[in-house]
């Protein structure tokens, strides 16, 4: 057969009306798979549930959870990125997967654009705290107190690239300071460190260390989201310091690049009308998490800032996992 170019161009034209049909006959009766690269029990896992469930609602469809960790969400998410773009495989994605590690490792079987934004779900917001007996009461004072001691204190991580790394390299970066990092194998103890004054600050989610910062064993010195945090109601943002310093990491879902677009705006809609609900809203507050929603181009400008600041980041700090 001869392939003339009027017959790419038909083929071509016809192209948004196939994905139009598909989007008018999915899901149908086949399975949509929510993929959480992480294992179950987080915070990934958690919405990655509430978001199956509703999704099974409003599609009147069977969608399941899969889980499949490692490699810090890698091994998932090119799962995801070979899958084919038909609106049957979904991401749980976060910061961390969906941009982190791509300044984290060297190199990854899938880009950045592997992955098309669907929506920004949530935020869970981190805290700036220090070790109860470090002689400073403001974000002001912690930064005054490190030019006067450059390089001397010390914050804790769970580890390289990980929210609280690249948190405290901003606020060095921002507020032009010095601390040395010290990488932990996990939250808790980091945590525990702080609280025996080994380490002297951290950055990190709320979630994590409320009730270590509601006895007294914590201090907590601002907020490091946009707004303040009703779990903290008298600590003042980090904004309030440094403007426009905001360092949340956030959890939203992606699908295969190619995914129609009436498919991704289906599922759009769907998880939108989800943050409205009052037992969904509910749930995520005992878990100390902010609901977002908005457009794929929200999160896809979301993404492109974070990248940006990631990419700045990288030139001054080893980023490398390892």
């Amino acid at each position: 057969m001869t392939i003339t170019r009027r017959t790419l161009l038909t083929a071509g034209a016809a192209l948004p009306f196939a994905s139009a049909l598909h989007a008018q006959t999915w899901p149908g009766d086949q399975t949509i798979k929510v993929m959480v690269p992480f294992p179950p029990g987080g915070s990934t896992d958690i919405i990655g549930r509430m978001v199956a469930e509703h999704l099974q609602k409003q599609l009147s469809a069977t969608v399941i959870v899969e889980n499949l960790p490692g490699a810090t969400g890698t091994i998932g998410v090119a799962a995801v990125a070979r899958a084919k773009p038909d609106g049957y495989t979904l991401l749980m994605g976060s910061v961390g997967t969906m941009v982190t590690n791509h300044f984290a490792y060297e190199k990854l079987p899938f880009t950045i654009d592997s992955i098309a934004p669907v929506i920004n779900l949530a935020e869970t917001p981190n805290v700036l705290m220090v070790r109860p007996d470090l002689p400073v009461k403001t974000p002001g004072e912690l930064i005054a107190y490190m030019k006067a001691n450059p390089g001397k204190l010390q914050y804790g991580s769970s580890g390289i690239a990980s929210s609280a790394h690249v948190a405290c390299e901003l606020l060095k970066l921002r507020a032009g300071v010095d601390a040395v990092h010290v990488p932990y194998k996990g939250g808790t103890p980091m945590l525990n460190d702080l609280m025996a004054g080994t380490i002297d600050f951290s950055i990190d989610q709320i979630s994590s260390a409320l009730k270590l910062m509601q006895a007294g064993r914590i201090r907590a010195l601002a907020v490091a989201s946009r707004t303040r945090s009703t779990q903290l109601p008298g600590v003042p943002t980090l904004a309030e310091t440094i403007p426009d310093f905001v360092s949340s990491p956030w959890f939203c879902v992606g699908a295969p690049a190619g995914t129609p677009r009436p498919v991704i705006m289906r599922v759009n809609t769907a998880l939108n009308s989800m943050l409205a609900d009052k037992a969904v809203l509910a749930k995520l507050e005992g878990f100390g998490i902010l609901p977002v929603g908005g457009t794929p181009e929200d999160l896809a400008a979301l993404m492109k800032r974070e990248a940006a600041q990631m990419r700045e980041l990288s030139t001054r700090v080893n980023l490398r996992n390892s």
